[in-house]
């Protein structure tokens, strides 16, 4: 039975916890009704496996639901059969990395503060090859184009049907620091100005100028769903990142990233900024 935990999963699960805490049952209750181990039942509520139909009716039954939640828990139901969304992850990165690539491939907003890099969904190749060729002490080069290519492939949210919307912060460092050699930057900036001209994307640059912000020592990206899922963040570090989902601790990092866009150049003068980058480079070719 697959194991992999969705978003459509965990709103089902969701549901079924609420059910069972109003109906004060815990979950020996319902693992002794499913004659099932109980941590197979904590699955069922953390979105790791969806529960069988006649399951799912039992427990409906044990937690007193009503023909409203009935409803509800049948559309969710149905919802966690579609598949998960596949994601490319490079050999050996980190378990942590892989739930983020995964949480991403599903978002509907993500907001992004890169302070040291160009974030990964607005690399080049050539920029992102340069950025993972750097990184010896993490994996071997051999490794290089697999992260690449993992890289390249969630772009495509950026394109598809029904974009992500991206909103990303990057630091004036990230356009004056040149990464592989003049060409690859110029053409790196190039990419930000026009994925800039997308509805969906919105990039600000925080300038020099600015000061000290918050967060100046590493990214995090805060992902988002449209229903009415709570938003999760993702700090980014070199073994991988880990997760913040802490109500209140995302809240914070929300806070913060509201911060810093008010600090940062309108999406119009960061534009200008960022082609003014390319005109730099240039005189020095």
């Amino acid at each position: 039975m697959p194991t992999t935990p969705t978003r459509r999963k965990r709103r089902l699960g969701q549901l079924l916890e609420r059910l069972r805490l109003d109906a004060g049952l815990n979950l020996r209750d319902a693992a002794e009704l499913l004659r099932v181990r109980e941590p197979t039942a904590s699955r069922y509520e953390t979105g790791q496996i969806r529960p069988g139909w006649p399951a799912l009716q039992a427990l409906l039954g044990l937690y007193g639901a009503d023909e409203a939640k009935r409803a509800e828990a049948a559309v969710l139901w149905e919802d966690a059969g579609e598949p998960a969304t596949r994601v490319v992850t490079p050999a050996g990165s980190s378990r942590a990395f892989r739930a983020f690539l995964r949480a991403e491939a599903e978002a509907d907003t993500e907001r992004a503060l890169s302070p040291l890099v160009v974030p990964g969904l607005l690399q080049t190749v050539a920029y992102a090859r340069a950025i993972n060729a750097s990184g010896r002490q993490f994996h071997v080069s051999e490794r290089t184009e697999r992260y690449v290519t993992a890289r390249m492939n969630r772009q495509v949210r950026l394109t598809e049907a029904n974009p992500l919307k991206l909103h990303a912060l990057i630091d004036e460092a990230v356009i004056r620091r040149v990464i592989g050699d003049t060409s690859v930057m110029i053409d790196q900036l190039n990419h930000l100005v026009q994925m800039g001209k997308h509805d969906n994307v919105t990039i600000q640059v925080v300038a020099f100028r600015a000061g000290a912000y918050a967060t100046m020592e590493g990214a995090f990206m805060i992902i988002g769903y449209a229903a009415d899922d709570l938003p999760v963040v993702f700090v980014e570090d070199a073994a991988g990142g880990v997760w913040v989902e802490n109500e209140n601790d995302v809240g914070q990092f929300a806070a913060m990233f509201d911060e810093v866009t008010d600090l940062a150049l309108t999406p119009e003068d960061s534009a200008a900024l960022i082609a003014s980058g390319v005109r730099d480079l240039e005189k020095r070719k």
